[in-house]
């Protein structure tokens, strides 16, 4: 299967629900996910534009969970997510941790939390999530079998963006695990400078006493 998808960050959640149900999308579940990332010492999985990852899903009505182990390959084009993707269900997501690192593959941090409204119109999907440490963003994918024409299904999904208010040009190509680690290391630089800035200070004050 292929996963054609796009993902953006969205500036009013409250207007982009509102004009999807205009648009006629339904709501369907809502849900909670936990998303735990896996490569091997060397970084060989991210390093090759793939991904590895165990999603633990709850459902917010019935306060149901279930697991699910994913495989995506690499991005197929240069402006949407889009890529082939193998998922299964998991009756145990420690187990299945478990034997991902029994093979040598380390959980990469940190872990992605997110509430998604999921809605759905024909064959498209919207996910409206929020997204912890990130803020809000929409997923808007289609799944078609590797036979059926990708560019088709891009289009389709570009023609929904603009009728919503948004343009490819306001996508990222960047997963939420790779914003959070982003997000991260400026914040460690940032903490290392104001340690800097108020060391160097702290001396030029003592200086200044002698």
């Amino acid at each position: 299967m292929i996963e054609v998808e796009v993902k953006l960050p969205i500036k009013n959640k409250e207007i982009l629900e509102e004009a999807l149900a205009k648009k006629g999308f339904k709501k369907t579940s809502q849900v909670c996910e936990e998303d735990m990332y896996f490569d091997n010492a060397s970084g060989q999985i991210r390093r090759g534009g793939e991904a590895l990852r165990i999603r633990k899903v709850t459902d917010l009505q019935t306060g149901k969970s279930q697991s699910v182990m994913t495989y995506k390959g690499k991005k197929l084009d240069a402006v949407s997510m889009s890529r082939r993707e193998l998922e299964t269900g998991v009756a145990d997501a420690q187990t299945c941790m478990g034997i991902f690192e029994a093979l040598g593959f380390e959980m990469v941090p940190p872990v992605v939390k997110k509430k998604r409204q999921e809605y759905t119109l024909d064959n498209v999907n919207a996910c409206v999530d929020q997204v912890q440490g990130l803020g809000d963003f929409l997923e808007m994918e289609m799944v078609i079998e590797e036979k059926d024409n990708k560019e088709e299904a891009l289009l389709q999904i570009e023609k929904m963006l603009e009728s919503l208010g948004y343009r490819m040009e306001d996508t990222t190509r960047s997963s939420y695990l790779s914003m959070l680690q982003r997000k991260e290391a400026a914040a460690r630089g940032e903490e290392k400078e104001n340690w800097n800035y108020r060391k160097n200070f702290s001396n030029r004050s003592s200086f200044s006493q002698k």
